[in-house]
């Protein structure tokens, strides 16, 4: 009983401690406080255990005997009674969220096919300067696999002339020079294969400076026919924002940092808006955005680089919101899943379709990542096709 209580508390003191570092990366803290709080969270993760290594050891307990519990100092003690409240809690919603689980209504179709990009076929001699980095191709390293997720979505919104709308959502490039500009460019050309309707990209493009030079050779042959939308994420901060804006915005992609434009598709109206927050204040003003009447209205679409601000979607009357940020977790392990994501609300979105009426959020695992690992939770490409409707198809 003594050693399930031990190894009890130790699941609640880490559980504690990457929720925090989790969180902390939700906030538009500058970039250094995140980087002292996260190095403050994972030396607690590994210090504060040998405090109390120490403590058994002095006090004269062994794993094989009885532990005297009243014998800890009272403060060390009420952190011992926390980490088993924060183990029963994380232990139940984690039972919980997967005899509760139930495919999303509106979910009408689902298909995945996974192809291996690690050659980059189509990269030139020009870029052969940009190979990909060592850690890329250690064994079990999905950041070179590419899955092509298909997405059918009932909108019961939907206008029917916009049934079979088509969209690409690509999130998380993550432009560092540690995967290659071929990987990139061939997402790029898989995407053109799709004829999608609209593109949209959901933040965190270019973590390094050098790499926005990257754009016009990759992103710039991107296509649909409606257009291809972009908003930025945290990440893009480390680099001049404004030039990043305008080498985009010179390639053809159209900015929604925190505005709204209309566009008419197949002679329906549809909003499209991004929200940057926490990173790029303010979101979009949708004040004198279209809005719906008795007979019908606009299909509203969100961009937002995290899927936090789902709230905010739904009491904007938003119809489809589209993130990324959580990476799925980047690495999963079996049968618990993610344990790493930057979000207030934790792993519970982090990849994957979900449903607050009126706004279903789709949440792609993106495509890199400043550290180019990825276990268990391959990059991802993603096609949304929109339905009118709301029965479900298996």
């Amino acid at each position: 009983m003594d050693l399930t209580l031990l190894f009890l508390a130790l699941f609640g003191h880490a559980a504690g401690w990457i929720g925090f570092v989790n969180r902390i990366h939700a906030t538009g803290l500058s970039r250094g406080l995140v980087r002292l709080l996260t190095a403050l969270g994972v030396a607690a993760v590994i210090l504060i255990p040998v405090v109390y290594v120490f403590w058994f050891v002095r006090l004269g307990f062994r794993l094989t005997g009885p532990v005297t519990w009243s014998a800890f100092p009272t403060a060390g003690m009420a952190y011992v009674a926390l980490c088993w409240v924060l183990a029963v809690v994380v232990l139940a919603w984690w039972v919980w969220s997967r005899l509760a689980h139930r495919p999303v209504g509106v979910l009408r179709f689902r298909q995945n096919r996974f192809r291996k990009l690690a050659d980059g076929k189509r990269q030139s001699p020009a870029s052969e300067d940009h190979m990909h980095h060592f850690l890329a191709h250690l064994p079990g390293n999905q950041i070179l696999q590419i899955d092509l997720a298909e997405r059918a979505l009932n909108l019961p919104r939907l206008h029917p002339a916009l049934d079979g709308l088509s969209l690409v959502h690509l999130s998380d490039l993550h432009f560092t020079g540690r995967v290659g500009k071929g990987f990139f460019r061939e997402v790029v050309h898989l995407s053109n294969e799709l004829q999608p309707d609209l593109v949209a990209l959901t933040g965190d493009l270019v973590d390094t400076e050098e790499c926005i030079d990257w754009i016009p050779d990759v992103l710039g042959p991107l296509v649909a026919r409606h257009g291809v939308y972009f908003i930025l994420g945290n990440h893009d901060r480390q680099v001049d924002t404004r030039r990043l804006r305008q080498t985009l915005c010179e390639v053809g992609l159209v900015d929604l940092g925190g505005r709204w434009i209309r566009r008419e598709i197949n002679g329906a109206s549809v909003v499209l808006a991004g929200n940057e927050l926490p990173w790029f204040p303010p979101a979009a003003d949708m004040r004198g955005a279209p809005r719906r009447g008795a007979d019908g209205g606009p299909l509203r679409i969100l961009l937002s680089h995290s899927p936090d601000q789902l709230d905010w979607a739904v009491a904007h009357d938003v119809d489809l919101m589209l993130a990324g940020h959580l990476h799925g977790g980047q690495i999963r392990l079996p049968l618990v899943g993610a344990i790493l994501a930057p979000s207030t609300r934790g792993v519970r979105f982090a990849s994957g379709v979900f449903h607050s009426p009126p706004t279903m959020l789709h949440v792609s695992r993106g495509l890199s990542g400043k550290l180019p690992i990825r276990l268990n939770c391959p990059p991802e490409l993603t096609q949304l096709v929109l339905h009118t409707g709301s029965r479900q198809h298996s």
